[in-house]
């Protein structure tokens, strides 16, 4: 018998499958091994179910797919909300621009939710805001920013990504306290969020399909852009599209070149921050970097 399902969670080889009948136990074909294709939190799938009773079934097809993220890994993102701290751990600018330019390559929509408020101000975002992003700010101890928070995940799939310890489960938890997820420390020595999310899972965040659902997974200190070409960066830094097009070399890296309309725009319509973030991202491509 088969059934269409959603991958709400992976572990060790077992994902679990929403469907209308209910939750099932899979274990995924090896024609998937041998196509070397790992099926992914987020995918639609069809399975094949092998004991009613028990809830265990074999996921046999795997849905085309609107989208994804190699890390963390999930498809079909309706949302992404990029979560960062003010402090513990120290923001770096450099880190978020490169989930930006993974979430962008993907074009996929996007939020930036700067937690932590309460520890430190939030004026080291102006770049961001510039830029033309969405930023909300949350403090998930006091409750500050999460109605607004809410309010732009509604409706939709959303992925919470960001780096360890900056309170992602925390910030689950504040919307929908019934779920009691495992929140973790700062290492003090490292000034780095301990992981204890360690898989990625879907949650509902109310009772209704319009409260919106959630992907919660594990942080990250390192993002790799090596498949991103130099000259592909460009295009996904947003506030740089209008003017790409007026440079007077179709291959103009907006660097060293003369007559370029992107660098004729920086301090106007684009941030110089997010102009130099730009250039350290150019120099550093091809190579994964650890903050």
């Amino acid at each position: 018998m088969e059934r269409d399902g959603l991958i709400i969670k992976g572990v060790g080889g077992a994902y679990t499958v929403q469907s209308e009948k209910g939750i099932y136990i899979c274990t995924a074909r090896g024609v998937f091994r041998k196509r070397e294709t790992t099926p992914l939190v987020g995918d639609k799938v069809v399975i094949t179910v092998t004991d009613e009773t028990k809830k265990i079934a074999t996921l046999h097809t795997i849905k085309p797919r609107e989208n994804e993220l190699r890390r963390p890994p999930a498809a079909n993102i309706e949302q992404v909300v990029i979560t960062v701290a003010t402090a513990q751990p120290a923001f770096h600018s450099g880190l978020l621009d490169r989930f930006l330019l993974l979430v962008e390559n993907e074009d996929i929509p996007l939020i930036i939710c700067v937690n932590k408020v309460d520890l430190l101000d939030n004026k080291g975002f102006e770049p961001y805001i510039a830029a033309g992003y969405t930023l909300v700010y949350t403090c998930a101890l006091t409750g500050q920013g999460l109605d607004n928070l809410r309010g732009e995940m509604a409706g939709k799939l959303n992925l919470l990504a960001g780096p360890s310890g900056v309170g992602k489960s925390s910030i689950i938890n504040a919307l929908a306290p019934h779920l009691k997820l495992e929140t973790g420390v700062l290492s003090t020595k490292l000034d780095r969020g301990k992981h204890t999310t360690r898989h990625t899972e879907i949650f509902p965040l109310g009772d209704s399909p319009e409260d919106g659902y959630c992907f919660d997974t594990s942080g990250f200190t390192s993002l790799d852009i090596t498949h991103i070409q130099k000259n592909e960066l460009a295009p996904l830094f947003r506030e740089f599209r209008p003017f790409i097009q007026d440079c007077k070399f179709k291959n103009c890296l907006h660097h060293h070149e003369t007559n370029c309309a992107v660098k004729e725009n920086v301090g106007q319509s684009i941030h110089p921050a997010r102009y130099e973030g730009y250039l350290k991202l150019l120099m550093s491509s091809g190579k994964e970097r650890d903050y």
